[in-house]
């Protein structure tokens, strides 16, 4: 471990952990000297006892968001009597039909209508204020569009899912972080980065 992430490590504050079979998430809150500096996301794929891949993006902090939560606020404890498969199910089909697919027709399906609460800082609560800011970009030639799951973990009533695609047609890399209820997500976490 370098100096860096050492430093890291120890400003770190882990929110949320999710455990899967052989993979765990952390989702973190970093801090700076004088208040939050990013979120952070590792995904680490535990084998024989020992840590055998780790993926990791952070994403700097915002002070001022679209919706008026944080980036890392929100429900915390996982719901263990909910179903985890679907809990995965719901996640998985939803990044598959809007964000993979791109059928924006299917937002009330996936997601709790107006009572969809948004942690990233440019989308406003609400279907209609992912609608929004997602018409926003696009007059402004931004859009976004993955290309396909590379991992899925859930536990209880959150599920965790790392994509790739592009975003303003730079390649970019996508974790997203759901809890589920009744059938729909209800509650949503990201960061996104560059590759």
């Amino acid at each position: 471990m370098t100096s860096t992430e050492a430093e890291r490590a120890s400003n770190r504050v882990v929110r949320r952990v999710l455990h899967d079979g052989e993979y765990v998430v952390n989702h973190s809150l970093i801090a700076g000297e004088s208040g939050p500096r990013a979120v952070r996301f590792d995904l680490w794929r535990i084998a024989k006892g020992v840590v055998a891949e780790h993926w990791a993006d952070e994403e700097q902090w915002a002070d001022e968001t679209a919706n008026g939560h944080t980036q890392i606020d929100g429900t915390q404890a996982i719901d263990g009597s909910a179903d985890t498969e679907v809990t995965r199910k719901v996640a998985t089909a939803t990044v598959q039909t809007i964000l993979v697919n791109g059928d924006t027709s299917a937002l009330d399906d996936h997601l709790a209508g107006e009572a969809y609460i948004q942690h990233n800082p440019r989308f406003s609560d609400g279907v209609s204020g992912l609608v929004a800011a997602l018409t926003a970009l696009a007059e402004q030639g931004i859009t976004m569009k993955y290309d396909g799951i590379r991992q899925v973990v859930a536990e209880g009533d959150f599920a965790y899912v790392r994509s790739e695609g592009l975003f303003g047609g730079q390649p970019f890399v996508f974790h997203d972080l759901f809890r589920v209820a009744d059938g729909r997500c209800v509650e949503h976490w990201d960061v996104m980065v560059p590759r």
